[in-house]
């Protein structure tokens, strides 16, 4: 005996198979504009801003959470954007918040500000560059929480800067060769940068730079040498050849 799914079956297992369909598509909370410097000199103000869309894809009510390695925090400012009228909280001097998130209450878009000092650089490092989070927003449920974004800016002081500087401009110098001293001098510099010793970083990123250039300049001479041995060496076939040609010809006009 057969069986034959009825219609009412069918049409369940379908509407099953859409809906999974959709969790499995729905997009999660998403910060759908950033705006942040790219570095920032230590104990300079910076300011952060994000905007927070997509806000029930997953859930309706939820905990949004922001800490920040920002000092001197003036405080968070927290805009909920609504159709009849935004609302904004603040969270004067802290370096966290939180606050509750609900479809209820006909929120569509949160933008979160916070403002602050760029914090001391607690360890320096070349590739990539030392950064601090100057804000990460994440959703809490229950007992989970999830990141939504993180907001990374470098961070470095005067002199660290101007070490900074002396490398890159080595670095771009030694990639053009593979002079052993030179690439030498690029990495002890690196360390003296990461250890923060910027004065002998400095010292050797120059070391490496001229270094890189005279090995490039005397590459270029042998070059050009080689260059000329090979002009000579044409030259002088042409010539042995002129002269074996006229030789010949003059034995020719002998024989005549």
């Amino acid at each position: 005996m057969s069986l034959i799914p009825s219609s009412k079956g069918t049409t369940a297992l379908v509407a099953l198979v859409i809906a999974m369909a959709a969790v499995g598509t729905a997009a999660a909370v998403t910060a759908s504009d950033t705006s942040a410097p790219d570095e920032a000199q230590v104990g300079e103000e910076v300011s952060v801003s994000v905007t927070l869309s997509n806000l029930y894809s997953d859930n309706d009510e939820w905990t949004l959470r922001g800490t920040t390695q920002l000092t001197n925090v003036t405080g968070w400012e927290v805009t909920k954007v609504r159709p009849a009228g935004n609302t904004t909280e603040e969270y004067t001097g802290q370096d966290s918040f939180e606050t509750g998130i609900s479809n209820a209450d006909n929120v569509t878009d949160v933008v979160v500000t916070i403002t602050g000092d760029a914090p001391p650089v607690e360890e320096f490092q070349y590739d990539p560059p030392q950064r601090f989070e100057a804000a990460k927003l994440s959703q809490a449920v229950g007992q989970g929480e999830s990141t939504i974004e993180t907001v990374q800016i470098h961070h470095y002081t005067n002199e660290s800067q101007q070490a900074l500087n002396a490398i890159q401009s080595a670095d771009e110098a030694v990639s053009g060769t593979d002079n052993a001293d030179a690439q030498s001098y690029l990495q002890n510099a690196i360390d003296f940068y990461e250890t923060g010793n910027f004065d002998q970083a400095i010292s050797n990123a120059e070391q490496a730079e001229e270094t890189a250039n005279e090995a490039k300049s005397s590459q270029d001479t042998m070059t050009l040498i080689l260059y000329g041995v090979g002009a000579l060496v044409v030259l002088a076939l042409i010539g042995g050849g002129v002269y074996y040609y006229r030789n010949q010809q003059d034995s020719y006009d002998k024989l005549r």
